[in-house]
């Protein structure tokens, strides 16, 4: 080919490519090109952003919780350990404590088992148990329904809520051996049960943030807890799950998020689940 017609060849294609452009830029395409990929929406849904709240909001000013969070169905004299509902108070040592510290919340307060009851009551089960055997439980008592909706909040930024309060009882309680937040799962009847013994147990799944800058972390303890829960009761474990998020799991290398049923599950397995995790834990952190 000689140069002229390269050359001529070469000013055909770039006139072609500036009216494309142009057609472009004066046509509704442009705007709408920059509205997809200028927008924060697209990027949400790729990547969990996990949001931050005003340091400055005080929930303690605002809040007396545990007469007011419609969450329980358990009643408060059930409660055999420290609460988050008042000031934090120096908890006594018995001769039995094992010196160490367990924190407990639920990031969805309001999720449900087949019968009414909530991951709330099956938290304070939880933390009865390991009250039991020599552990300092502190169960995170405040509404964090009532908190969003005082502070423009809603279901969808949980764990914003939760990272607030999470990171208050670090502060409130100086550190925790191990931080659990109990979640229960949306799941088909056969995959939420399993029977033993004569007796029928909720399922149990543990769940990790692959984008916390803690997983590594989370991932041994996730696997340690999987082999020591599954070997008391083989079968009640199933595959722990690593999910594109964060969970609050960058907060604190020493959390876990366990799923402990689902829906469809009768608070009765629940209950018959609950006794096994504690002795996994227990067996855990010795």
């Amino acid at each position: 080919m000689s140069g002229g017609v390269f050359l001529k060849a070469t000013l055909k294609i770039m006139c072609k490519i500036c009216i494309l452009f142009l057609f472009l830029y004066l046509t509704p395409f442009y705007s709408g090109f920059m509205d997809i990929f200028g927008n924060e929406d697209l990027k949400d849904t790729l990547v969990y952003k996990q949001l931050s709240l005003d340091e400055t909001v005080s929930i303690k000013d605002q809040l007396n919780i545990l007469s007011a969070n419609t969450n329980f169905t358990l009643e408060e004299e059930d409660f055999q350990f420290e609460t988050t509902a008042e000031n934090p108070k120096p908890i006594p040592e018995t001769p039995q404590s094992s010196g160490k510290k367990i924190y407990i919340y639920n990031t969805h307060q309001s999720e449900g088992y087949a019968e009414g009851e909530t991951v709330m009551d099956a938290a304070a089960l939880l933390g009865n148990e390991l009250q039991n055997r020599g552990y300092t439980v502190v169960l995170e008592t405040n509404d964090f329904k009532a908190y969003g909706n005082a502070n423009g909040l809603d279901y969808n930024q949980s764990y914003a809520i939760s990272y607030k309060f999470l990171n208050d009882a670090l502060v409130d309680y100086g550190g925790f051996d191990l931080i659990i937040d109990l979640h229960r799962d949306a799941i088909p009847r056969e995959a939420s049960f399993m029977e033993a013994d004569g007796k029928s147990y909720a399922k149990m799944m543990m769940v990790i943030g692959g984008l916390s800058s803690n997983v590594d972390a989370v991932k041994q303890r996730a696997a340690t807890l999987y082999d020591i829960i599954n070997a008391k009761k083989n079968g009640i474990m199933r595959p722990t799950m690593v999910r594109e998020s964060y969970f609050n799991q960058q907060v604190h290398p020493n959390t876990i998020l366990i799923e402990l049923g689902g829906e469809v599950n009768p608070f009765a397995e629940v209950k018959n689940s609950i006794p096994v995790l504690a002795e996994g834990i227990a067996e855990y952190l010795g």
